[in-house]
């Protein structure tokens, strides 16, 4: 996906110099694994946020901003002290947005589905972190979105065969037009570029540190929310955004780890 654009993007000083790039056992492994997180964190993630409201549901898709940084810590790798702060400031706004009584449209089932999602997204995101040190990523990403794929349409027959039939028998060609974009933009760019370019992102930085920018992204699903759906804010979901972005400025300023770490466990 998206290879002839990408090929020219130079790889990070942290992945090994035996990181294979063919599509042998190891890639295919890595592929297949990552595949199947993010295929049952997607998948709990579009329940949840057919329950509940897609702000309230993004913040709580953040708790990967906790998640990751505590797995760490139990794997002995050491996490600064002003990023534990900036995780903390990240889900006190997490709390505070969330508890908005102006977000009339959130459920029980969607929050609890959407931690789940956030599960399956920390270890995704610790597994890329590992993975992308053996395998580059250009082959990486392509084994990941082909094993995605591969189980989106094995799911299909297996669990909503009525419900995709009835979608078949019914569709129209202006259906057809209308969901072109949302699935190009979601297999090609949200699958496809962003996954590729967060592995060397997380190399060069660590997944602990690099969740404290992802938790950015609740603020623009809020702020498109806002725009496209009507879903309001509050003053206090405007708060919690607020808490978000000192979150990321206290993050911003700690020092860069070793780009160059060779060990499983480096410094983040």
């Amino acid at each position: 996906v998206g290879a002839p654009l990408l090929r020219g993007v130079p790889a990070p000083a942290s992945i090994e110099a035996s990181a294979t790039s063919e599509l042998n056992r190891e890639s295919l492994r890595a592929g297949a694994e990552l595949g199947l997180v993010k295929c049952v964190g997607t998948s709990f993630n579009l329940y949840g946020l057919s329950l509940t409201s897609a702000d309230h549901g993004a913040f709580l898709i953040q708790l990967t901003t906790l998640l990751v940084p505590v797995a760490q810590a139990f794997q002995g790798v050491p996490i600064p002290p002003r990023i534990w702060a900036a995780v903390g400031t990240a889900l006190v706004g997490l709390a505070i947005f969330t508890a908005d009584p102006s977000d009339a449209a959130a459920s029980l089932t969607g929050d609890a589905s959407c931690v789940a999602a956030a599960l399956c997204y920390a270890l995704y995101d610790l597994r890329l972190f590992v993975w992308g040190k053996r395998v580059t990523p250009l082959r990486l990403i392509q084994n990941k979105v082909a094993a995605q794929a591969a189980l989106a349409v094995t799911a299909v027959p297996l669990l909503a065969y009525a419900d995709a039939r009835q979608f078949v028998e019914s569709v129209t060609p202006s259906d057809l037009v209308a969901l072109a974009p949302l699935v190009l933009w979601s297999g090609i760019v949200v699958n496809g570029v962003a996954p590729f370019l967060q592995v060397g992102g997380q190399q060069a930085v660590g997944p602990a540190r690099a969740q404290v920018v992802y938790a950015s992204g609740p603020l623009w699903a809020a702020l498109l929310s806002l725009a496209v759906l009507g879903e309001t804010i509050g003053p206090q979901g405007l708060l919690g955004g607020a808490a978000f972005l000192a979150a990321v400025l206290l993050a911003a300023g700690t020092p860069a780890p070793d780009p160059a770490c060779e060990e499983e466990v480096c410094e983040v």
